[in-house]
């Protein structure tokens, strides 16, 4: 059996090199441009985007039971107030408004974000 014209000579060579090159090249162009990622970075990047979800769901309603709960008493709003800008998250997770039913602890992220919506929507200073 005869190997094929392309094998001789210098041909291996230049075909195992032309190889090398296209897989590097493929590699290169995936990872840069073509959207490919680590399972590493896929599992941080679903990690920030599903607390990014809860957050967006959460904050709203904490936000909208604190505002409903201080239509009736005006000293929450006094208390808030009361409290610095940088400590209200800690005081609405010691209250209990960033706690949610099935959460064992409440949430950090959920109580400064429900903090920053209280404080553009009932205007405090």
């Amino acid at each position: 059996m005869e190997t094929p014209s392309f094998l001789d000579g210098d041909s291996p060579k230049r075909l195992f090199q032309g190889l090398a090159l296209g897989v590097v090249s493929t590699v290169v162009i995936g990872f840069a441009w073509g959207g490919w990622h680590l399972g590493s970075t896929v599992e941080k990047m679903v990690d920030t985007a599903s607390n990014n979800a809860t957050v967006a769901a959460l904050a709203p309603i904490c936000a909208d039971k604190f505002a409903k709960a201080a239509t009736g008493d005006n000293g929450m709003i006094v208390k808030l107030k009361a409290v610095s800008n940088w400590e209200r998250d800690t005081y609405l997770m010691k209250s209990g408004w960033a706690t949610f039913p099935g959460g064992a602890e409440p949430d950090s992220m959920v109580a400064e974000a429900c903090a920053n919506m209280l404080f553009k929507s009932l205007k405090l200073e």
